[in-house]
């Protein structure tokens, strides 16, 4: 169950590392406007551009967080950490639903809810 729960955070964490890498480094591009379903020209704007790059420095704190959790932090606190940054993600998926996608519950908050549930398991 431990090596379960390490995969799927570890999955969490990769999938914000590539949301980050996304937000700083490909807005705007094709692929950003088709994985956003964002407008070309909007995201042509130098204010989104900066807006993006922001959010995507918060999305590679919960992946940095998840991956100390998992490999830093004290034995003792891993588990806890790794939940806590879990339970950032979820809240993140949950309001991002209510405010812009619906699909950001899905393609966010299942995968860390499921990692939630197997790290909170193996605890």
């Amino acid at each position: 169950m431990q090596t379960l729960a390490t995969v799927l955070a570890l999955i969490v964490a990769a999938e914000h590392f590539y949301i980050m890498y996304l937000e700083m480094c490909k807005i705007p591009s094709p692929q950003t406007t088709r994985i956003f379903g964002l407008p070309e020209e909007f995201m042509q704007q130098k204010r989104v551009q900066v807006m993006f790059s922001n959010q995507g420095l918060y999305n590679g704190f919960l992946a940095a967080g998840i991956v100390w959790a998992q490999f830093f932090a004290p034995q003792n606190a891993g588990a806890e950490a790794t939940l806590l940054f879990l339970g950032f993600v979820i809240t993140a998926a949950l309001w991002g639903a209510v405010t812009s996608n619906k699909g950001i519950l899905i393609k966010q908050g299942l995968p860390a809810l499921l990692a939630f549930l197997a790290v909170r398991g193996a605890a």
